[in-house]
């Protein structure tokens, strides 16, 4: 697994309401659970996050991270928080207040707008032209936060091995496509074309498959 294969993932292909892509949907939610992603960006958030910051959270599927963060008082000093998702539209347990859109990422126009950016399980399925164009647009952010899949054996090894615990085949196929689009070390800022001279870089990966990275300007707007 030297290098990453990005592949079509079968839930990008569907409604959000088809049957195959709840089920989806549903494992997405519990690996993120499980790697422990949502606690990792509350965690994060609620150590950086300042009164008056406008946050947005990128490919924000059903809601499910922005629930948590909520639920947790994690973004209530926010001055306003948006989302957007290229297939889902407003679910029904997104916060009150919370500006949703449905649109492709690389169709969104208003990223200079927001001092924090929020990415869960999504820059994986872009090549790296695409994240290199992101990555321009991220330049006037102050915090990034992104956890995305693990490019690792042992990530592999754990995906294929959630079925005895009750995973669908068919999560589990678009999680193996996941892991092999994943990011390890450096390469996630480098495909962003964030500059190590105005960025302050932190990254972590888990055993049990998560790639994290926090990326903080140096030199504020």
């Amino acid at each position: 697994m030297s290098s990453r294969e990005v592949e079509p993932e079968l839930l990008d292909q569907l409604p959000s309401d088809d049957p195959v892509a709840v089920k989806i949907h549903r494992d997405i939610l519990r690996f993120n659970y499980l790697m422990g992603n949502f606690r990792w960006i509350g965690r994060e958030l609620s150590q950086c996050l300042r009164p008056g910051d406008r946050v947005l959270e990128i490919a924000a599927g059903q809601g499910h991270l922005l629930s948590a963060l909520a639920k947790r008082g994690v973004i209530n000093e926010a001055k306003h928080v948006a989302a957007f998702d290229a297939i889902c539209p407003r679910p029904v347990n997104c916060p009150e207040g919370v500006e949703w859109t449905v649109c492709r990422a690389e169709e969104f126009t208003d990223y200079r707008n927001y001092d924090v950016i929020l990415v869960c399980h999504f820059l994986h399925q872009l090549p790296a032209e695409v994240l290199r164009e992101l990555g321009e647009q991220f330049r006037h952010a102050r915090l990034i936060l992104a956890a995305e899949p693990r490019r690792h054996p042992l990530a592999v090894g754990l995906c294929k091995a959630s079925r005895l615990i009750g995973f669908s085949k068919v999560g589990i196929g678009d999680g193996l496509t996941s892991i092999h689009a994943g990011f390890r070390g450096e390469e996630l800022t480098k495909m962003l074309g964030l500059n190590a001279a105005q960025w302050r870089f932190t990254y972590s990966e888990t055993w049990l498959g998560s790639y994290r990275l926090r990326a903080e300007q140096i030199n504020e707007k």
